[in-house]
């Protein structure tokens, strides 16, 4: 069968119960431990920060958040305080994603982690369509088993909701329609990448260089691919972008390619221009530590046997995402579980189904079946063992040695306590509150990090004292005497807290179960300041 002609391609047939029990497996799994991670507290700052990205747009103000603007260049350079009115733009173009704020505003935050899971989930369904159109059923059915058991898919379900989620499931639709020469599936499919993020053109220009390089009846889609994430890469980070904010140039930019490049202040074309100019340098950022580069190749590829280290397809459909992964500095750049690798996964896995298709007698040796199937447990075992984001803390110690676990039970003690401090807060409210809290507040329109801040900027650029301060330093305690993060963040609430208490400004409404709720203190509650709780009265303040 020619891979350039549509004609010869098979029909997939009915779905056999193997690729059903499967998808329906990832999917109520995953969902479940989502939901899980909502109710335990599990869920942290991006889970907020995307729930309130959507409610605001629901609520007809699109991108606006205040949480992102946490993460602002301004507010984490600059020092400037958060503002209301901020928009996510100037950060990440996430245009697909906004379509989720019907359902936002229908279910509320159950929207978030019930999109996560289907998307991922029909991705895999997707792979099996195309694997089995060309492949014998059975290597069809291991292949999709290979992703939904992958930690490159499993991590990334289970951690907060990110707008990457779309990447495999539109990466397989690109590259099935160039196979095929479906002509407007490639079109609205490569738009809808496009519009995932502004790096997402990464993964269309690398699905575009592949289709130039392999697919000689595909070769002209392949340069309109890559011409076309290449001017919307430069457009939306050249222009959209830096009109809304300037966060891409002075600080994401920054912190990924400060260590290549002396001045980001131009933008991506100039960072990737001077990058060019020094080849030996960005060949051992490359390489560099080698260690940790060839073991996240290794764990990548683990669950298709190695396979996509073989694959020249592999190498072309994943070539500028993995440029920017090995290049990238910081701990996320080389996770496999992070959300970051699902730029990856299309062509890994598509590029597996095409090697396959070559090399299909090998298909026939059981020691080949018996290895994958080693292949599949051990990667998976890694994955769990590794508990990716703490979601699975109710079951895997945070810490082995020395032990640290929180009971399931103590979880949702925890999540009562909450509430309860939670049912205290107006809806309409302005709060600051910490991290594990803020999923359970996202819904409004002034929400900021705690202990960052308690002031904001409103819509005139005026600075305002948040109403409320909700924080939960009892959250950190069982993890505190091993973990230093937790250890300072405990310690930094409790004496924010005390001194919001003490100055007089803000007065104790709250204090149970480790959980703390401060209001904003009136002029008449300030006159009669006796009356207030005794910040020593709180243990949680201690």
């Amino acid at each position: 069968m020619s891979e350039s002609t549509a004609s010869a391609v098979p029909s997939p047939g009915p779905m056999p119960g193997g690729v059903k029990a499967l998808a329906a497996g990832f999917f109520l799994v995953c969902l479940a431990i989502q939901i899980w991670r909502l109710e335990s507290l599990s869920a942290t700052y991006d889970q907020a920060l995307f729930l309130q990205e959507l409610w605001s747009t629901a609520q007809g103000r699109p991108f606006e958040s205040s949480l992102s603007s946490v993460l602002s260049a301004a507010v984490k350079v600059g020092g400037e305080l958060p503002s209301v009115a901020y928009l996510h733009l100037g950060q990440h173009a996430n245009f697909l994603t906004l379509l989720i704020a019907p359902l936002v505003a229908l279910i509320g935050s159950w929207a978030l982690p019930l999109v996560q899971v289907v998307v991922l989930t029909a991705a895999g369904l997707v792979l099996w369509r195309i694997a089995v159109r060309r492949l014998p059923a059975s290597l069809a059915i291991r292949l999709t088993a290979a992703y939904y058991l992958s930690g490159a898919v499993i991590g990334p379900a289970l951690e907060n909701f990110h707008d990457l989620i779309w990447l495999p499931l539109l990466g397989f639709l690109v590259v099935e329609a160039l196979l095929e020469q479906r002509r407007r599936q490639l079109v609205l499919v490569a738009v809808m990448l496009l519009l995932v993020r502004e790096d997402s053109g990464l993964v269309l220009f690398s699905l575009g260089l592949w289709a130039l390089v392999r697919q000689p009846g595909a070769r002209w889609s392949g340069v309109g691919l890559m011409a076309a994430s290449f001017l919307w890469v430069l457009l939306v980070t050249g222009w959209i972008q830096p009109a809304v904010d300037s966060s891409l140039s002075d600080r994401f930019l920054q912190e990924k390619f400060g260590h290549l490049v002396d001045d980001v202040s131009g933008g991506t074309l100039s960072v990737l221009l001077a990058m060019l100019r020094h080849p030996l340098a960005l060949l051992q950022a490359i390489v560099s530590p080698p260690a940790a580069t060839l073991g996240f190749l290794l764990a990548l590829s683990l669950p298709l046997l190695l396979i996509p280290l073989l694959s020249v397809d592999s190498a072309l459909l994943v070539a500028a995402p993995l440029l920017i992964a090995l290049v990238s500095q910081g701990r996320s750049a080389l996770s496999v579980t992070l959300r970051y690798v699902l730029a990856l996964v299309p062509g890994l896995y598509l590029g597996s189904v095409l090697w396959w298709q070559r090399h299909l007698s090998l298909w026939s040796k059981r020691w080949i079946r018996r290895c994958w199937v080693g292949a599949l447990g051990l990667g998976l075992t890694l994955t769990l063992v590794a508990n990716p984001h703490r979601s699975l803390s109710a079951l895997v110690p945070d810490s082995f040695s020395p032990w640290v676990h929180v009971s399931p039970a103590a979880m949702l003690e925890r999540r009562a306590a909450l509430r309860e401090a939670v049912a205290l807060i107006p809806d309409q409210a302005s709060v600051s509150a910490d991290t594990p809290v803020l999923p359970s507040l996202a819904q409004r329109e002034v929400l900021i990090r705690f202990p960052k801040s308690i002031q904001y900027l409103d819509r005139s650029d005026e600075p305002q004292s948040v109403d409320w301060v909700v924080a939960f330093p009892g959250h950190y305690g069982p993890l505190a005497p091993v973990f230093e993060l937790e250890r300072n963040q405990q310690r930094l609430i409790r004496r924010k807290l005390t001194r919001l208490v003490e100055s007089g400004d803000y007065r104790l409404v709250h204090c149970r179960a480790g959980t703390v709720v401060l209001q904003r203190a009136s002029a008449e509650i300030a006159a009669s300041a006796e009356m207030a709780i005794e910040p020593r009265s709180c243990s949680s303040l201690n």
